[in-house]
């Protein structure tokens, strides 16, 4: 399967369900081009990337990018922004997409990929839910 199958059959692990009228993008900093790192140095970008968030004041929560089957995980972040300014952070962290949310509905967004934007269905659609 191809790395943007892959991006296309994502799940997201969240702690709270989000109201379906906001915009918003998913962009991770771990594992930049799509190249696995080491799990040390995916959590100084990863901390790195929430550093620029607090920074730049913008509204963010965690959540996780997994396959449909949860064997593959990457903590990622909730970011409430232009989609203009999430490109340029995924970009920023070498990503080769993000994930946009615009009333639900789910895309998949090239960044670094030579690909066309996907629309992927609804968002809810693909939330699991844990519970506390």
């Amino acid at each position: 399967m191809s790395l943007w199958q892959a991006y296309k059959d994502s799940v997201f692990i969240c702690r709270q369900r989000l109201a379906t009228q906001l915009d918003f993008a998913i962009i991770s900093a771990q594992n930049p081009a799509g190249e696995l790192k080491n799990p040390h140095i995916n959590l100084c970008l990863d901390k790195q990337f929430e550093g620029i968030l607090q920074q730049a004041r913008m509204p963010f929560r965690a959540v996780i990018g997994a396959s449909a089957d949860l064997k593959f995980q990457e903590k990622s972040w909730i970011i409430f922004c232009e989609k203009l300014q999430a490109m340029q952070l995924a970009r920023d962290f070498q990503q080769n997409a993000l994930y946009w949310v615009t009333n639900n509905k789910l895309y998949l967004v090239p960044v670094l990929y030579q690909q066309t934007e996907e629309y992927l269905g609804l968002f809810d659609s693909r939330v699991i839910l844990l519970a506390d």
